[in-house]
C-alpha cells in the first residue's frame, strides 16, 4: 500500500508537473470511503469478516498487477496516463474502503478486551514498519528501475497477505446480531449510536484534525522535495521515510508505557505537537529541519492515533464495531477533498505557505478541543 501511496503522486507529477493533479491522484483513492465505507461497516457486522478480507485482498492483487503491466508496456503516459492513474486509484480505493473497517474490527476480535491496547499498538508497529520500508525502498526503486516494479512488488505482497490470513481465527468476536434487522436499519443504527454517544462523537471529531487537516500534507511532499528543497525522488523518499521512523519509535515507546497511560488528555496534547510539527515544516527551507519536522509528524500522529483508536474501540460494543469503525474511517473519504484543496492552493501559493496555514489552523482547533471537550480529557 505504501509503495502505491508514494508512487502514484510521483508518477502523476512526472507526467503532468501539476501540484493540483498530484493532489487529485493522491486523494482519489480515498473518495470511495465516503460512499462505500459505511455500508462496508454494515457487512463487517453481518458476515464473516475474515472471508470478506480474503476475497477483496485477492481482487486487489489482480488489479495492482494489471496496472503494473500497463506501466511496464508504456500505456501510462501523457494525459491518458494521468486518467489511467486516477482510475486505478479509484478502483483500489473502492477495494480498500470495503475491507478497512473490517480489518480494524478483526484486530479487536483476536484478543480479549484487556489486551486491546497492545493489539492496536502491534498493528500500528506493523503498519509503520511498512511506512518506513515502503517509502524509503520505493523512492529508491522509482529512481533506479522506474515505477512499474513498485506495483509488481505491491501485487505480490497482497498475494502473500492472503496466504498469511488463511489460518487466522477470530475467537473474541461476539455473536452476530445485525442480521436480525435489515441492512439499512443496521446502517441507521450505526450512525444513531455515534451521534447519541457524545464522547465517541468527539473522539471522531478530533481524529479529523489529524487525518483530514494534517494527514494530506504528505501528499504534497513531491512538490516540497522539488520546489522547496531542490531535490529529486530520493529526497522525497527520505522525507516520507522520516515520518515512518517517527511513527515506529512512537508506537514502540508509547505502547511500552502500558494501558494506564492511555487517556484522552495525552491524545489532545500529542495533537498539539503534531500541529506544531506541521508549522515547522511550513517554515523550513533546510533539509535537516524538514526531516526533523517530518519525524515529528510521524511520531505525534501515531501517538495520537493509537491513543484515540484504543479509546474508541474500548468504548464501543462489538456488535456495532464494524459500523462505528467504518464511520471512524470516513476521514479517509474526506482526505481527497483536503488533498485536492491543498493541491489547488499550491498552484497559486508557495507550497510551504500552504503547509504553514494548515498547521496554524490545526493548532487552533486542537486548543479549542482541549478546552471544550472535558469528557475526552478525563477518559482513561
Amino acid at each position: 500500500m505504501w509503495f502505491q501511496q508514494i508512487t502514484i503522486p510521483w508518477l502523476v507529477w512526472e507526467i503532468s508537473g501539476s501540484p493540483f493533479l498530484v493532489g487529485i491522484a493522491a486523494g482519489s483513492r480515498s473518495i470511495p470511503f465516503l460512499v462505500i465505507g459505511p455500508m462496508a461497516g454494515v457487512f463487517a457486522d453481518r458476515i464473516d469478516r475474515r472471508k470478506l478480507v480474503l476475497v477483496v485482498q485477492s481482487v486487489m492483487a489482480i488489479v495492482v498487477l494489471s496496472f503494473a503491466a500497463a506501466i511496464h508496456m508504456g500505456y501510462v503516459e501523457g494525459n491518458l496516463g494521468v486518467i489511467y492513474a486516477l482510475l486505478f486509484s479509484v478502483i483500489t480505493g473502492i477495494l480498500h474502503a470495503t475491507i478497512q473497517p473490517v480489518r480494524h474490527a478483526m484486530v479487536a476480535n483476536t484478543v480479549p478486551r484487556e489486551d486491546l491496547w497492545n493489539a492496536i499498538a502491534l498493528n500500528s508497529i506493523a503498519g509503520n514498519v511498512a511506512r518506513v520500508v515502503g517509502p524509503g525502498l520505493g523512492g529508491v526503486l522509482i529512481a533506479w528501475l522506474g515505477p512499474a516494479l513498485n506495483f509488481y512488488i505491491e501485487g505480490v505482497f497482497y498475494i502473500l497477505m492472503v496466504i498469511a490470513m488463511i489460518p487466522i481465527s477470530l475467537p473474541f468476536r461476539e455473536a452476530v446480531t445485525a442480521t436480525r434487522t435489515s441492512v439499512f436499519a443496521n446502517l441507521k443504527q450505526g450512525f444513531s449510536y455515534v451521534i447519541s454517544e457524545q464522547v465517541v462523537l468527539r473522539l471522531l471529531l478530533v481524529a479529523c484534525v489529524s487525518d483530514i487537516m494534517i494527514g494530506p500534507i504528505v501528499h504534497l511532499m513531491p512538490v516540497v522535495a522539488d520546489e522547496v528543497l531542490g531535490g529529486d525522488s530520493r529526497i522525497y523518499g527520505f522525507l516520507v521515510l522520516a515520518t515512518g521512523i517517527g511513527g515506529i519509535i512512537a508506537t514502540i515507546s508509547f505502547a511500552s508505557l502500558g494501558r494506564s497511560f492511555m487517556r484522552g488528555s495525552v491524545g489532545l496534547v500529542a495533537l498539539m505537537f503534531l500541529a506544531c510539527s506541521a508549522i515547522v515544516l511550513g517554515i523550513s527551507t533546510w533539509l535537516w529541519v524538514s526531516l526533523a519536522a517530518m519525524f515529528g509528524l510521524g511520531f505525534f500522529r501515531l501517538v495520537f492515533k493509537i491513543n484515540n483508536n484504543t479509546l474508541v474501540q474500548s468504548t464501543i460494543p462489538d456488535a456495532l464495531r464494524g459500523r462505528v469503525m467504518a464511520i471512524y474511517n470516513l476521514d479517509n473519504g474526506l482526505t481527497p477533498l483536503a488533498s485536492m484543496t491543498l493541491g489547488l492552493l499550491a498552484e497559486f501559493w508557495e507550497v510551504n505557505l500552504v503547509v504553514l496555514v494548515v498547521g496554524l489552523v490545526s493548532l487552533a482547533l486542537t486548543i479549542y478541543a482541549f478546552a471544550a471537550f472535558s469528557d475526552v480529557r478525563r477518559m482513561r
